[in-house]
């Protein structure tokens, strides 16, 4: 969670050591509240890492500063409050000795997991994703996710304390081992993967950044040009080698669905050029709208999928009934209907994974297209309503956990930043920083094995959650029978 908050930032080493000062406050002094102590940890890193959400809701949201701070702030303490909570479990953790050692991450992912599903969930900038560079370290969530690289950062956070507390060399020995066995397990896993897909053919796609606003491209001049240009990039792309072409989330405000005369010059470029992958909004009817990926392929043929988890107060409002009064602060959040499912597109006898936006931090779901078949990720994104903020870096970084995971490889285009190519190893391997205008081939491989983790390594935080509460409503009482 702490790993980084600004561009630029990258506390690779110190993300190993954020928890050792509170774990030593929990321990050694009793008398102060570690519901306290924990939220106190929390919340001023969250109001450092979501800094960007008052700015969004003032641009995107056209409300004032005001709310706009409100609304960071009680995200903070929503999201601290399950820190806190946790805090109460690490305590009590400490009087059971050795087996706090795996107690404590369990403890921690399982809070994860909880912010992950509740309302709707929010599991932003987990602890783990700090180590999205650190390349060998990062491989076991092949095996666990990203709850397994965050289980083993608190785990090292815990033994560094155990051994500055108490300098018993075992102590010292097992630090050294799980980091060792870590890093050569996942160097182990790097050069499986590499040598599992060499022989697998190379593609070719081309993905378009095209640099769009907000605001610009409703405007009825901005279209035309807009989609005049993406139309040229796309033919360039296709004469270096591209199979088809991804364009951005809201690339520009169409209807192609709905508009027959937009529908037409769609097809008629994808029928004659190149297929082109893109956002758009599909209406159904008056009360049905749709944030969709829609491929326009070749021989006019047209298929498309639903985001189906949305935006809360961004795509819709969630409490909508209690919150009433949201509508009248700002009419700027949108009325989307979720997809009925999540399903993959066909192409060129390939099955395509397409989350959209948002829906890439969210492990679960987007391993749920791959184990229904997903032999590549296309993510689309409108990122320009997070400014020049750190929020498309936290992005990308979470991207990449998504990369290993599945063992897929990600190409994401985004209006205005950062659009990327990561391989299935995690590497970002080609990238277009942020509020630049560009176009980019991208080389990429359809891979069909299934990773542990898209089999089974989702179970891993329900392992670690059904552990704790285990422990704490049964075992614990067996445990101080025995000592």
């Amino acid at each position: 969670m702490y790993g980084f908050s600004f561009p630029k930032f990258d506390f690779f080493i110190l993300s190993f050591f954020f928890l050792i000062p509170v774990l030593f406050v929990l321990e050694k002094n009793p008398r102060y509240s570690a519901f306290k102590i924990l939220f106190l940890f929390s919340f001023p890193a969250n109001l450092v890492i979501l800094y960007w959400i008052p700015n969004v809701m003032i641009e995107y949201g056209r409300m004032n500063i005001f709310i706009g701070i409100f609304g960071l702030t009680i995200l903070s303490i929503f999201i601290s409050f399950f820190y806190a909570l946790s805090g109460i479990f690490i305590r009590k953790s400490f009087t059971y000795g050795n087996i706090s050692l795996l107690l404590i991450p369990s403890i921690w992912i399982s809070k994860d997991l909880i912010l992950g599903k509740i309302f709707g969930g929010f599991p932003w900038c987990f602890a783990g994703y700090s180590q999205y560079r650190n390349i060998f370290f990062i491989q076991t969530s092949e095996l666990g996710g990203i709850y397994l690289i965050t289980f083993l950062i608190i785990l090292i956070n815990i033994l560094i304390y155990r051994f500055i507390i108490k300098r018993e060399k075992k102590i010292l020995f097992v630090l050294i081992f799980i980091i060792f066995l870590n890093y050569s397990t996942g160097f182990f896993l790097y050069l499986k993967n590499q040598r599992d897909e060499s022989a697998i053919e190379i593609h070719h796609a081309g993905i378009i950044q095209p640099n769009t606003g907000q605001d610009f491209s409703y405007k009825k001049k901005w279209r035309k040009v807009t989609l005049q240009e993406l139309f040229i990039e796309s033919e360039k792309l296709k004469e270096k080698g591209a199979e088809f072409i991804v364009w951005p989330e809201f690339t520009v405000s169409i209807y192609p669905l709905q508009n027959r005369s937009q529908l037409n010059s769609m097809l008629k470029f994808t029928d004659s050029v190149i297929p082109v992958f893109a956002g758009f909004t599909d209406f159904k009817n008056s009360e049905e709208i749709y944030n969709s990926m829609i491929l326009f392929d070749r021989n006019k043929r047209i298929a498309k999928y639903d985001k189906t988890h949305l935006v809360p107060y961004g795509e819709y409002i969630l409490f909508k009934d209690l919150l009433f009064f949201i509508k009248k602060i700002t009419n700027e959040i949108s009325e989307f209907t979720p997809g009925e499912k999540i399903h993959n597109i066909s192409f060129n006898n390939h099955s395509v994974s397409t989350p959209i936006c948002y829906e890439l931090i969210y492990p679960e779901l987007v391993r749920e297209f791959i184990y229904k078949g997903g032999e590549l990720i296309l993510i689309i994104s409108n990122d320009s309503w997070y400014g020049t903020s750190s929020a498309p870096y936290q992005l990308l970084a979470m991207t990449v956990f998504r990369a290993i995971e599945t063992r897929r490889y990600i190409l994401r285009s985004t209006s205005n930043g950062i659009s990327s190519l990561i391989d299935s190893s995690g590497k970002i391997r080609i990238k277009i920083p942020l509020n630049i205008k560009s176009s980019i081939i991208t080389p990429f491989k359809y891979l069909k094995k299934k990773s542990f983790y898209v089999k089974y390594g989702y179970l891993f935080p329900y392992l670690g959650l059904i552990f704790t509460f285990a422990f704490f409503l049964i075992i614990k009482s067996f445990y101080h029978r025995i000592n």
